[in-house]
């Protein structure tokens, strides 16, 4: 009697149930995936943290780990992954939104790119994951790895928004850069993330197979004997990658000699600010540093597009502006070097251009100058544009009449200092975020680099903080000194161990003369040596496991039929 009066009722409930919760556990690994965004955008420098949450760089991706090994379909975690890698681009680089008139094209069209990349690499790491059994935590820092190398190289590589730049301020932990590269950092992190999320899933296995909610736990068995290797493989890990950084430190690389440098951060809106005011206002705030000073400083540091006019073509215009006080009649009096950006033109019939920097003489002769060898794409250099109609698109759609012809030498520039002759290369703008560029330089001779930059058009303190992250890496990498000069920041000096020796405040106008570290006597790292030995090693190894993996699988599916 009971069982005919309840049980249709009850399996009818049942049957709702499951119904509902069929997709309410998939907007749980969405949602999932949203928070691993997040919290990885949060762990990086931002508005509220500005040089980034380093403790999340521990745990942001658990998340998504958790979700990945929930997913109920090989398209579904292309669709996870690909919603995840739209939100940590938007969230983290928001300020890509700020770029003149083209807001859409440098923000939403790469939110769109980047959800179709991380869709395709979902693929990957879902099968990885599935089929890696007890060694699931080192495949997911494998990959981890190789996805981070694979966004950041090449002319479409954009450096930013990697796991690394969540510890920006921890030194100890960035030193191992000479030897691995940005890319040993990111391993690290990776495998970190994947032991504290195995850890988690072994403490709550039945709340999270069956509900999904890695949050929520509840007493279980012991953990299992691989979680407790994995927990302690990334202790150990994390303590040799610590204890290294921490001997760096304590002995730091030899200076053998120094040189003066004047830092102007001019700080004006690089969109509507008057050629004249911009060179004017650049000149007023070297004398004042240079007043303060109180002597001559070996070289004046203006930023990159100072001068708008090819210098060397328009030096009449020069001798007679800014109208009140012209420029080259300033540099005889300040009897210094100067360094700024300026455009080189090739081909006035045309219009094709540089963008580059050029190197002054204190009686305004033009010593040497380098183009910049990777622009930015799509906006300073546009493939395919010979093909009228992507030309037409770009310029009657997009808004872009031309670009920058791409450099193809890394100019080495020679200063004198009394009876030395320092060598520095210059990775303009968001070049000296890119490890391959700079090491270019470095291989070329170069004792330090020099970076000018103009990105105040982003308008945030984030987005100025990022990059300043991802180009402190580089003086680590080769025990270098790194000098930037900005428009709006982050104008600073830092040293061979990434400390930053002089800094100017963010966007506001400022200059100062500071004294800049040389380490000639350093013996060439690791990292300057072989480049990214250690990313390409992780590709061949995640290349291998996934071959080994997929073939077993596929062996298993016909041993079935």
């Amino acid at each position: 009697m009971f069982a005919r009066r309840h049980c249709p009722s009850l399996l009818l409930s049942m049957r709702q149930l499951w119904l509902y919760y069929r997709p309410m556990k998939k907007v749980r690994l969405l949602a999932c995936a949203i928070a691993s965004a997040l919290l990885f955008a949060l762990g990086l420098p931002n508005e509220a943290f500005l040089y980034g949450f380093p403790a999340l760089g521990y745990v942001c991706l658990v998340p998504l780990y958790f979700a990945m090994l929930e997913v109920p379909s090989y398209g579904f975690a292309a669709l996870m992954a690909g919603i995840y890698g739209a939100t940590h681009h938007g969230v983290s680089s928001y300020w890509l939104f700020f770029f003149h008139d083209f807001a859409f094209w440098t923000l939403g069209s790469t939110i769109i790119a980047y959800a179709v990349v991380y869709a395709v690499y979902g693929l990957y790491l879902a099968f990885f994951l599935k089929k890696a059994g007890p060694y699931r935590p080192l495949a997911f820092a494998l990959f981890w790895t190789v996805l981070e190398f694979a966004k950041s190289v090449g002319f479409l590589g954009y450096p930013w928004g990697l796991l690394p730049y969540t510890q920006s301020e921890v030194l100890p932990l960035l030193q191992i850069a000479d030897m691995t590269g940005i890319y040993g950092i990111s391993f690290v992190l990776a495998f970190a993330n994947a032991a504290v999320a195995e850890l988690f899933f072994r403490f709550s296995p039945g709340r999270i197979r069956r509900h999904s909610l890695p949050f929520l736990l509840q007493p279980s068995p012991p953990l299992r004997r691989e979680t407790y290797r994995t927990a302690l493989a990334a202790v150990l890990v994390l303590a040799i990658v610590a204890g290294y950084g921490c001997l760096r430190l304590a002995f730091p690389a030899k200076e053998t000699g120094s040189f003066t440098a004047a830092l102007v951060q001019q700080n004006m809106d690089p969109w509507s600010s008057n050629e004249s005011d911009g060179i004017k206002k650049n000149m007023d705030l070297a004398r004042g540093a240079v007043a303060s000073f109180g002597g001559k400083p070996d070289i004046i540091l203006f930023s990159e597009s100072s001068l708008s006019r090819p210098y060397r073509e328009m030096r009449a215009w020069y001798e007679r502006n800014p109208r009140q006080d012209p420029f080259i009649p300033f540099m005889k009096e300040m009897d210094s070097y100067l360094f700024t950006g300026s455009p080189i033109v090739l081909n006035w019939e045309k219009g094709e251009a540089t963008n580059s920097v050029i190197l002054l003489s204190p009686s305004g002769e033009q010593l040497d100058d380098y183009a910049k060898v990777h622009p930015v794409p799509f906006a300073e250099a546009i493939p395919f544009w010979e093909w009228k109609p992507f030309r037409d698109f770009m310029q009657n759609v997009v808004g872009l009449q031309s670009g920058w012809v791409m450099g193809k030498t890394y100019t080495i520039f020679r200063l004198p200092v009394g009876s030395e002759t320092y060598r520095f290369g210059a990775p303009i703008c968001f070049e000296d975020a890119f490890p391959d560029v700079c090491r270019n330089f470095v291989l070329a001779g170069a004792d330090l680099l020099v970076n000018l930059t103009n990105d105040s058009w982003s308008k945030t303190e984030s987005s100025e903080t990022q990059h300043f992250a991802a180009a402190r890496f580089r003086a680590i990498e080769f025990r270098k000194a790194l000098v930037r000069s900005t428009n709006g920041g982050v104008t600073c000096v830092i040293g061979a161990e990434g400390k930053v020796r002089d800094q100017l405040p963010l966007f506001r106008a400022a200059a100062k003369v500071v004294q800049v570290p040389i380490y000639r006597d350093s013996e060439a790292t690791v990292y300057l040596r072989f480049g990214d030995w250690f990313a390409y090693g992780c590709i061949l190894l995640f290349a291998s496991a996934f071959f080994i993996l997929w073939w077993k699988d596929a062996a298993k599916r016909r041993r079935s039929r």
